[in-house]
């Protein structure tokens, strides 16, 4: 059998001159070590090049320094910018994060956990697809703590990290209102909608409204059209996804529905692309005919055409909170729910009515 060439924990601690004790509080943070004998530990690991055995140390039961996140899909904007913050994050206390995505379906979701839960990590940052439980496979993970991000109330006794979306639905549509936009569209965002035109309302202020975001946006749009005076209409509302193919054909239908619209208010800033090319092909002006918000303030909303005034939720922010909050509870610390505010970040597909 051939010779591992591995260097291992003996070897460093011969080269340091110090006890494999010592330098295994070293490399595990488990006791304080005087800061010389840091430095000869870390000297000797760098010219070693010593690599821990992480599977070795998970079966003795001490931290692996590695993270799970299931996010429902790493290619949208939102989503990619929450995971570079929680890689960041990670990096900055010395951890290593694993990400799979959901794809936005539960069935690869299931499959995701279950991947995850064949690895060695010390804690899970979920982000479920919007289904209004979380998944029985989630329980692989019952004895790890678990952090959820970007939804409320999914789990009564884990920490939540998420944006204040009630707020968010709120800010928007007040803002159209000010303008004197009185005829604001609403394109709900879902992966799979747990919800019809019919009881959107009703869902919007019931028990699982946490779980989906664009409920929590809902039931700011209905408050600010409350406060203002104004009859809910729901034929201003469209459900729909969260692609630029989702944007133009929800306003298509919107449209097609003969009613008057001044303003929409689009699931995020993809959607809102959408909405803004479907008006520009039917010549429709943006702002001065109908204004235009969209959702997260990502790259994409300073780069269309006119410039879309979005509703900016600090994606980056959310995935730097919810490592602080795993790392917190791995260490076996309280961690409470952390609401990140959103703010509105103004641009030109929005103007005052003539």
């Amino acid at each position: 059998m051939k010779k591992s060439n591995r260097v291992t924990i003996r070897q460093v601690a011969d080269y340091a001159g110090l006890s494999v004790a010592t330098v295994s509080r070293v490399l595990n943070g488990s006791r304080p070590v005087a800061p010389h004998l840091q430095a000869r530990v870390r000297e000797a690991v760098e010219k070693l090049n010593y690599e821990p055995n992480v599977a070795a140390r998970f079966m003795k039961g001490q931290k692996t320094g590695t993270l799970g996140m299931i996010v429902p899909d790493v290619s949208h904007p939102f989503f990619s910018s929450m995971i570079s913050g929680a890689i960041l994050k990670a990096q900055e206390i010395d951890q290593v994060i694993i990400v799979s995505t959901s794809d936005g379906k539960r069935e690869i979701e299931k499959r995701a956990i279950d991947g995850l839960a064949r690895t060695v990590v010390d804690g899970l940052i979920y982000c479920p697809v919007s289904t209004g439980e979380p998944l029985p496979e989630i329980d692989r993970f019952r004895r790890l703590p678990i952090v959820v991000v970007g939804r409320r109330n999914v789990f009564a006794s884990k920490p939540h990290v998420y944006t204040d979306n009630i707020k968010g639905g709120y800010l928007a549509t007040k803002y159209l209102l000010r303008l004197g936009r009185k005829r604001v569209g609403f394109l709900a965002g879902f992966w799979s909608p747990p919800c019809t035109l019919e009881n959107i309302r009703e869902k919007s202020s019931g028990p699982e409204a946490g779980s989906y975001s664009t409920l929590d946006r809902f039931a700011g749009y209905y408050t600010a059209l409350k406060e203002e005076g104004i009859d809910y209409d729901k034929s201003l509302i469209v459900i729909c996804g969260y692609s630029y193919q989702a944007g133009y054909d929800a306003t298509k239908e919107l449209l097609e529905r003969m009613v008057e619209v001044d303003s929409i208010i689009a699931a995020n800033d993809l959607v809102a692309a959408g909405v803004l090319s479907f008006l520009k092909n039917q010549g429709i002006g943006v702002p001065d005919q109908i204004s235009v918000i969209g959702y997260d303030n990502n790259l994409i909303a300073p780069l269309t055409s006119p410039g879309l005034t979005s509703v900016d939720q600090d994606p980056r922010k959310l995935g730097e909170e919810s490592v602080t909050a795993l790392a917190r509870a791995i260490s076996g610390r309280r961690v409470t729910d952390t609401i990140i505010d959103v703010r509105l970040s103004i641009r030109n597909s929005t103007s005052a009515r003539r």
